[in-house]
């Protein structure tokens, strides 16, 4: 057993006080999905991440053979489309890019694992550097996923972002 599985065996058995919470589920398929949770918020963490280092390689390489990404660039379906929607839009890097300018900040992470698929809804905000070089909050919006387990990896299936301030879909609310 590795370590990372007596980590979380122990988390589980202390944040349940015993093991028998749910006799309907062994304690191997709890941790399991415990693990696919935790590998799940990993790819949402490092979509943020891989995003603002202009990885767009890297950041395609979260999506499924044939993962859709919804928001206000379009549509783009597999990753070599994504990765060409991403550099289209946003420009490809210089060689030995370091992003000082803004960043991701990925929040309040929801998984639902159901076998080898899962749905996870989470936050953002985005922060850009404002005039006087501090970090101000420009975006703010919503995830919703769908991922699949894919070559013994969780992939995104489809992802839809959706921003909330600026509100930026076609269902604007009134004001």
């Amino acid at each position: 057993m590795t370590l990372h599985r007596i980590a979380l065996l122990s988390l589980l058995i202390l944040s349940t006080g015993c093991v028998s919470t749910h006799p309907d589920i062994g304690l191997q398929q709890r941790v399991q999905r415990l693990e696919d949770q935790e590998e799940i918020r990993q790819v949402l963490i490092a979509y943020g991440e891989y995003l603002d280092a202009r990885d767009y390689a890297s950041y395609a390489s979260l999506f499924a053979r044939n993962g859709v990404w919804t928001g206000g660039f379009g549509s783009a379906t597999g990753p070599a489309e994504i990765q060409a929607m991403l550099e289209k839009n946003l420009g490809k890097p210089q060689p030995g890019f370091v992003n000082k300018s803004s960043f991701h900040l990925m929040t309040t992470m929801v998984v639902q694992v159901t076998g080898d698929t899962a749905t996870a809804r989470s936050r953002y905000l985005f922060y850009t550097a404002t005039s006087d070089d501090k970090p101000g909050a420009s975006l703010a919006g919503r995830y919703v996923d769908e991922f699949v387990r894919e070559n013994g990896k969780w992939k995104i299936r489809r992802r839809t972002t959706h921003g909330v301030i600026p509100w930026r879909d076609g269902n604007a609310p009134p004001k």
